[in-house]
């Protein structure tokens, strides 16, 4: 009797062992692309409401198909619902704060910003701080003080201060470093972690005096985009394809972590401690666990993955794949429509 209630113990305990292989494995492996759509044409960033959780996705249109909107996303189907135009500033990079529902636009082609209610579906405001030629990029917005910042990408680079209850440039931030592309915030929020492709660096700017108090080497080349976690920072290197995890403090270099080519966007979930790496050249979005640094998954989610967020409440990531370019060429036939890109995926 005993013999029979151990020999049904052991085979229990196999299976429980096995579902917990599997489970592992299925752990290790749950996030998968869901599904893919068409948002836009030009597609560049976006950002998610935290109001509704619904997806706005910037597009700038293309030579043949000449525009500009942002396109507001159902996070479940990803049907676009509603937009709202923006033909004669196209936007390109994208900042929200949720609590004033205002986003922020870097409207590249125009050299400008836009401020946009998303309630009303206005655009409250258009300015130039920087001319001709100003070449804006990314927006860093500041909620808990209604402040926007926005990079001026030059040699040297600068950083335009947007006061939100007015939507007006207040000041400007000179000369943060060799073409400043991305901003990340420090736990106080009294400093700015700077990315400066030129010099392949990452600068250390004092917010009120706008001074830069240090740099540090980023750990590979054109670091175009980073994120703050904690005392430390994750940064994506286009040129080398890896993101290097630094100490947001020394500078050292932690890890550094190959994703693929053309490394680009980057965003990082405290939900789940992940952070994902939309790669431009491998058209894959790669998961990392920010603990182990160990890469989860690979993920192919279109042409030319540019930008990814992640929804905090769901852990659910949605990234913008831009199209393939080219021009015609007089003689040779058109070629295909791009299927993937132009789209945003859904992680799940």
């Amino acid at each position: 009797m005993n013999l029979h209630i151990n020999k049904h113990q052991r085979n229990a305990a196999r299976l429980v062992m096995a579902l917990g292989l599997l489970g592992a494995a299925h752990g290790a492996s749950a996030q998968q692309v869901e599904k893919s759509a068409p948002a836009g044409t030009g597609i560049y960033e976006a950002v998610i409401n935290q109001a509704d959780g619904h997806i706005y996705v910037s597009s700038a249109g293309s030579r043949s198909n000449p525009g500009g909107a942002l396109y507001k996303i159902d996070p479940e189907t990803l049907a676009i619902v509603d937009s709202i135009s923006m033909k004669d500033n196209p936007p390109f990079g994208l900042g929200i704060n949720n609590k004033t529902q205002v986003v922020y636009t870097t409207n590249t082609r125009t050299n400008s910003v836009s401020a946009v209610d998303l309630k009303t579906k206005k655009v409250l405001a258009t300015f130039n701080a920087g001319g001709d030629k100003s070449h804006t990029r990314e927006v860093l917005v500041d909620e808990d003080n209604n402040m926007a910042y926005v990079t001026n990408v030059g040699d040297p680079s600068d950083i335009w201060v947007i006061d939100g209850k007015t939507n007006k440039v207040v000041r400007t931030i000179p000369n943060t470093g060799k073409t400043t592309t991305a901003l990340a915030f420090n736990k106080k929020k009294d400093k700015f972690f700077a990315t400066n492709m030129g010099t392949n660096e990452i600068a250390v700017i004092d917010i009120k005096s706008g001074q830069v108090e240090k740099s540090y080497p980023s750990g590979g080349e054109s670091p175009v985009n980073l994120v703050a976690a904690d005392d430390r920072l994750f940064v994506a290197n286009q040129k080398s394809g890896t993101v290097t995890v630094l100490d947001a403090k020394t500078g050292a270099v932690l890890k550094s972590i190959p994703t693929g080519a053309g490394a680009i966007g980057i965003t990082y979930d405290k939900k789940t401690n992940r952070v994902y790496s939309a790669n431009r050249q491998t058209g894959t979005t790669t998961v990392i666990d920010a603990k182990s640094y160990e890469v989860l998954a690979d993920l192919p989610t279109g042409s030319h993955p540019n930008h990814v967020r992640v929804n905090p409440k769901t852990g659910i990531a949605f990234v913008v794949n831009k199209t393939k370019g080219g021009r015609p060429v007089e003689g040779q036939p058109a070629p295909a429509a791009d299927t993937n890109g132009d789209t945003l995926t859904k992680i799940k």
